[in-house]
């Protein structure tokens, strides 16, 4: 009954292919900014860690959006990707936002200045 939502032209599906690998490459390149720019500031103030971990944020949130939109919404739901058996790629999808979705949650707590013993 969902078969008039295919996409049936060869170019567009190979396009729409594409997209999703070129944002993937975007997201792992963020991430690592990000995981670099911490590791340069492990040891500055809080604030200024703090203010490191933006890319790290950016790139997680940019995965957790393809996963969410791309698989779960527009894959899953519009496409009807979960009666395939072969093309079915929701609970990798839903695995992924999960894990996704701890690092944001990890990421976005406060940082505190650690006490330094001078002895």
């Amino acid at each position: 009954a969902l078969m008039w939502r295919a996409i049936d032209v060869p170019w567009a599906a190979h396009l729409a292919y594409a997209l999703i690998i070129a944002w993937q490459v975007a997201t792992a390149l963020v991430c690592w900014a990000g995981a670099v720019r911490m590791a340069i500031r492990w040891d500055a103030p809080a604030a200024i860690f703090a203010r490191a971990k933006s890319a790290a944020l950016a790139g997680v949130g940019m995965g957790f959006a393809l996963y969410a939109f791309g698989f779960v919404v527009i894959g899953g739901e519009w496409f009807a990707m979960w009666q395939s058996k072969d093309w079915n790629g929701q609970p990798p999808a839903h695995l992924f936002l999960t894990l996704a979705g701890i690092v944001l949650l990890f990421l976005n707590q406060r940082d505190e200045e650690l006490p330094y013993d001078l002895t």
